[in-house]
């Protein structure tokens, strides 16, 4: 798509350039990344995308035909950028979704906004079997969002009484 004039600015495309262009960060989780590991820092930025078939690297879809998505959150460590990766099915939903509920939020959304503080982590893999009695593995990852104080929560202090 080309820019004729200034009036005619697709927002999504240049926001989809703008994350083309944009340096990878470290995934935070690691094929070798030991049982325990915590990552966490303030929310930098959140994009969504297809998953990849890690046998074949195609582009992950359900049986269906589905793409299978999941959530890039970017986050500043004290290591540095790192990028967390979470499914938006499964497990990872189920946990992120209680993760939402537990800060206090409706919306996912809400709770993946910059500036909002994420910890991650990893408790290791883990078996398990589907309905079919279908043997799999999986990696077992907790969420904890903590909501960055809104602007009237900084002006208006909390203050403990004395006793």
């Amino acid at each position: 798509m080309s820019f004729a004039s200034r009036d005619n600015i697709n927002l999504d495309v240049l926001d989809a350039i703008d994350a083309a262009f944009e340096p990878s960060a470290t995934t935070a989780f690691t094929a070798d990344t030991p049982v325990g590991t915590v990552v966490g820092g303030p929310i930098k930025s959140v994009d969504m995308r297809q998953s990849r078939d890690f046998t074949t690297g195609n582009p992950a879809t359900f049986a269906d035909g589905r793409p299978k998505n999941e959530v890039v959150v970017r986050l500043d460590t004290e290591d540095g950028e790192k990028a967390v990766y979470i499914k938006t099915w499964g497990r990872d939903r189920n946990v992120l979704s209680a993760a939402v509920g537990a800060a206090g939020l409706s919306k996912v959304s809400e709770a993946l906004r910059p500036g909002n503080v994420l910890t991650v982590r990893f408790n290791g893999k883990k078996d398990a079997t589907t309905e079919r009695g279908e043997s799999y593995s999986y990696r077992d990852y907790e969420y904890k969002i903590e909501p960055a104080p809104s602007a009237s929560a900084a002006a208006t202090p909390s203050w403990g009484k004395a006793n």
